[in-house]
């Protein structure tokens, strides 16, 4: 099955520190990491094939419009940024690894990029809280969030802080 990305670089950059000069197939993947691990399993398998579904036939509307607008976006932007701070400054190739530098500017130390992660992390999980309090709130509106079988993800009702 295609997958269908809930944000794109327009979303990162409007929503975290990621700069609009950013080589988006260097982040693309991290997205795809992120939604897979953080989202499918707040939202749980029903509800996330409705929405890779609707956004694959171009029939994303209402409700659900919604909820990837308002609720799915910013989570999964605040944890693609998670997901990809660690690898921000290494580039793979066929020559090898390399540690991007920059002769105006310092490298950061493994303490502040684990900051800024712990940051994203947090924003990422008080995202979470509101959409799984509005899913809650809402299920008839969302009929697939209660509907998962037991080979499925089931969706993740407690948010816990920290990291």
């Amino acid at each position: 099955m295609a997958t269908a990305l809930f944000i794109n670089k327009d979303d990162l950059v409007r929503q975290t520190i990621l700069s609009g000069n950013l080589d988006f197939d260097k982040i693309v993947h991290f997205i795809k990491i992120a939604q897979d691990i953080h989202v499918h399993q707040l939202l749980g398998s029903r509800l996330y094939n409705k929405l890779q579904s609707d956004i694959i036939a171009g029939t994303l509307s209402g409700d659900y419009q919604t909820l990837v607008e308002d609720y799915i976006k910013p989570i999964l932007t605040q944890y693609t940024l998670l997901e990809y701070l660690p690898f921000s400054q290494y580039t793979v190739s066929n020559k090898g690894v390399f540690k991007s530098t920059s002769e105006n500017s310092t490298q950061p130390t493994t303490a502040e990029i684990d900051r800024m992660r712990e940051v994203a992390r947090d924003t990422g999980q008080q995202y979470a809280r509101r959409m799984v309090d509005y899913l809650q709130f809402n299920p008839t509106k969302y009929p697939e969030y209660l509907q998962n079988n037991n080979e499925e993800v089931h969706p993740q009702r407690d948010i816990r802080f920290g990291g």
